[in-house]
């Protein structure tokens, strides 16, 4: 050996084995982190983009979410039925009971009006304080509207990748939306 190559494994292409393993490795750990960084990205967060409104106390208008959730609640819902006008104030006194807690989830208000005014109408009335999708939106958005397949009031507790944690539904049996609300606060807990 030379003095040049005393315990020296560093990158000379003396060792062009070694390199190669080095870059390799570097690589695998590289693209590990990238795919777990790019697993936390919701499939909801571009859809949703630009698609929500709210109920800012005198009007509904555009909404941002300042932070994505860990999980989303979609409610669908309607003005004109009964069950549901029924059980929206049940969410939205349990809604506003998690103010001021470490909240890792969202409701978004998924409309089945007939149009945009009813749903307007429907969300002032009841002073839902969660977003909803526009009125204008709503079929466009597969990703959601996939989960309303029964009927209403429906909830369904999804996580980011869309996979349901809780549903109205257990099979074909309806169980109901308060069923889902109070499988939030453990559900939601991690």
């Amino acid at each position: 050996m030379s003095d040049g190559e005393v315990l020296s494994i560093g990158f000379t292409m003396k060792n062009p084995l070694l390199v190669l393993l080095l870059v390799t490795l570097s690589f695998n750990v590289i693209g590990i982190a990238a795919d777990k960084a790019v697993a936390k990205e919701s499939i909801f967060k571009s859809v949703l983009k630009g698609k929500l409104v709210a109920f800012n106390g005198k009007r509904v208008g555009r909404y941002e979410m300042a932070a994505e959730p860990k999980y989303y609640a979609f409610y669908f819902s309607a003005h004109w039925c009964p069950p549901c006008r029924a059980f929206t104030p049940k969410l939205v006194e349990f809604y506003n009971a998690q103010e001021g807690k470490k909240k890792n989830f969202e409701i978004i208000f998924v409309s089945n009006d007939h149009d945009e005014k009813s749903m307007e109408d429907y969300i002032k009335g009841d002073a839902m304080p969660w977003p909803a999708i526009a009125f204008r939106s709503l079929e466009r958005i597969k990703e959601i509207s996939k989960y309303s397949t029964e009927g209403i009031p429906r909830l369904v507790l999804v996580d980011l990748e869309g996979k349901v944690i809780s549903d109205s539904y257990e099979g074909q049996t309806y169980v109901g939306p308060e069923k889902v609300m109070n499988d939030i606060p453990t559900k939601t807990a991690q």
